[in-house]
């Protein structure tokens, strides 16, 4: 596993939330290698030896993974300084001390995973991966067929970039609306959105349905549902 700060280490093997990381680094009650260590920003890998209080040796808790239901309106963040509903509001104890696998953005609702496996977490937001993300996705306007081909082949969507995506389906079309099947692997920055406005057509719903094997399904919005731990951790290895 990659090295992470140790305020952000002990969070991740669901251990403790981070500002009690914070306060137990700050205390002097970490040691890293048999040595005491007060700096939260210290370096540590997987293969460290941590104690707290000298005499307790961390252990991963049990992996554990869930599927989310992500509803519109809720921000992919553990606390929001402007008070705004985060998906832990949403989760309420389910999610524990787990992170989500990837964000969703303010207004985009769907599948969201969570655990405490960074392993895990790591393989699926790996671009060299190549994990695809599935998505309905409405827009306003009828697109031509000229325009599903020039998204297709991939179009300028600012900041210097490029959509890339894997497969674009149209669904339907009336009623002044397009609903799209749109599949990415590697997800710029409100990529979708971004495409959809270059080809004149602003999203006016966006829905994740599949991230890898994994499907949304019939789970209705703000529910989730633990996912099979042994499935999950041989993903890694197949």
């Amino acid at each position: 596993m990659r090295s992470r700060m140790l305020v952000r280490f002990l969070p991740k093997q669901g251990i403790c939330s981070r500002t009690q990381a914070f306060d137990l680094i700050r205390s002097g009650r970490v040691s890293l290698n048999g040595k005491s260590v007060t700096d939260p920003n210290r370096t540590v890998s997987a293969s460290d030896r941590i104690l707290i209080d000298g005499k307790s040796p961390l252990k991963k808790s049990q992996n554990r993974y869930i599927l989310f239901h992500k509803p519109a309106g809720c921000i992919t963040t553990r606390k929001d300084e402007k008070g705004r509903r985060t998906v832990y509001d949403a989760l309420g104890d389910a999610g524990g001390w787990m992170f989500p696998v990837g964000r969703l953005d303010k207004d985009s609702e769907g599948l969201l995973l969570f655990t405490n496996d960074t392993a895990f977490g790591d393989f699926l937001t790996d671009p060299a991966n190549k994990v695809r993300r599935t998505y309905t996705v409405t827009v306003a306007g009828l697109l031509s067929a000229d325009d599903v081909a020039r998204a297709r082949r991939g179009v300028d969507i600012g900041r210097g970039e490029r959509s890339r995506p894997v497969s674009i389906k149209v669904l339907s079309a009336d009623a002044g609306k397009t609903i799209l099947e749109i599949t990415l692997i590697e997800g710029k920055n409100r990529e979708i959105r971004r495409l959809c406005e270059a080809l004149g057509a602003p999203v006016t719903r966006l829905v994740r349905t599949a991230y890898g094997p994994f499907r949304l399904g019939g789970l209705p919005a703000g529910k989730s549902r633990a996912l099979d731990g042994r499935f999950c951790g041989n993903i890694l290895w197949t």
